[in-house]
């Protein structure tokens, strides 16, 4: 890629002194470490004094402090070179949104600077920011408030903001677009490595998340029960104040809203506490956006052995186990009809190990489950973290 001084500095044959060591350094990360070498040599590169070390814009603009680069070794530019293209590889620019600039920045160099470190990149630049296995988790996860305004050692703030290189804020398609434009050279680049047998086992695993996306639990449950929201007249949902009177006109919702909600635990003992936290979080956030009329939580081991009621006034819901004994699905749907409960949707969280592939039922059922998808019947979506 072509290279571009855009402020002169004092020197330059210094400005030649740092191309000239960047350049080894590029080479030898070809050698050493193919997908880094290729990811580098794919950004365009821009020398400046306008930035007090180094840093990557959205689009994919690497710029270089070449005093800053000047105190650095070859294996510290090495460094810092994989450093700046691994930022646009993982679209840290596009994932920031509203978070805070520097913390934002923190937790991405935590996940970068740990995956180097593990694929023996270089050598790590003197008071960067480590922290041990980071590279197994995503910045969001790392991303600390605790952290806003800190100054950041090593690199300093290098994520540059989702803009264009005009400096206007990229729109959603853009975003898109640069965002699939990195995959795909993240993929070229590991497929270039792996084909002579140097790709490290952190940046595969990466590359498998990308190419392999795994749609979380809770936004397939979302979609699913926000299908089922109405607006507007309802004349399934009579308007309650005048039934009495035996006058039925249409009920007005006056926010997107869906009928009665059920959702189901199995208190078998094969469902943590921890996992009904985490389950509880993420449904009482839908409930939240779906406004059902009320929610009913039916605990069932063998049989039926409790039931709470909620309406949105009583929301958020809460789970705590109740039995502990066998496993039957059925006795929930024999309560839904004997208790003439009319559910918009059934959303049962369980391992899987039961009867539910010797009865059926009319009601549309989402089994969360934790364990087997071995389900005849309803929508099955696999509950992992």
């Amino acid at each position: 890629m072509p290279t571009l001084a855009t402020k002169p500095v004092s020197n330059p044959s210094d400005l030649e002194d740092v191309k000239r060591k960047v350049g080894k350094a590029k080479s030898l990360l070809f050698l050493d470490h193919p997908f880094f070498g290729a990811a580098v040599t794919r950004r365009p590169l821009i020398y400046t004094n306008k930035i007090p070390t180094a840093c990557m814009a959205a689009t994919g603009q690497m710029s270089l402090n070449p005093d800053f680069v000047a105190s650095l070794n070859v294996q510290e530019i090495m460094f810092l070179l994989a450093h700046e293209a691994m930022h646009y590889m993982l679209s840290h620019s596009l994932r920031q949104g509203v978070r805070d600039n520097y913390a934002w920045n923190i937790a991405c160099d935590k996940v970068i600077n740990d995956t180097l470190a593990d694929a023996k990149v270089g050598s790590p630049i003197n008071g960067g920011i480590y922290q041990h296995d980071a590279r197994l988790h995503a910045a969001e996860e790392l991303y600390d408030e605790a952290d806003i305004g800190k100054s950041i050692p090593g690199i300093g703030p290098d994520v540059g903001p989702a803009c264009g290189e005009g400096g206007q804020p990229l729109d959603d398609s853009q975003k898109h677009e640069i965002e699939a434009q990195a995959k795909i050279e993240t993929i070229q680049s590991a497929k270039a490595a792996k084909a002579v047998g140097k790709l490290p086992a952190s940046i595969e695993r990466m590359v498998d998340e990308m190419v392999n996306v795994v749609t979380p639990w809770h936004e397939i449950l979302e979609r699913f029960m926000t299908a089922k929201m109405k607006d507007d007249y309802s004349w399934t949902r009579p308007n309650r104040r005048f039934v009495g009177t035996g006058t039925y006109l249409p009920g007005t919702d006056y926010k997107p809203q869906m009928g009665t909600a059920v959702i189901a635990v199995d208190t078998s003992g094969s469902i943590s506490q921890a996992e009904l936290n985490k389950f509880a979080g993420h449904v009482n956030r839908i409930l939240e956006l779906c406004n059902p009329e009320e929610v009913a939580v039916i605990y069932c081991d063998a049989k039926v052995q409790h039931v709470d009621m909620y309406t949105p006034d009583d929301l958020p819901v809460k789970l705590s186990p109740h039995g502990g004994g066998g496993t039957a699905f059925k006795p929930v749907f024999d309560y839904i009809d004997d208790n003439e409960i009319d559910p918009e949707i059934v959303v049962y969280l369980t391992d899987g190990y039961g009867d539910q592939n010797g009865f059926t039922t009319h009601h549309d059922t989402v089994w969360l489950t934790t364990g087997t998808t071995a389900f005849d019947w309803g929508i099955v979506v696999k509950y992992e973290e």
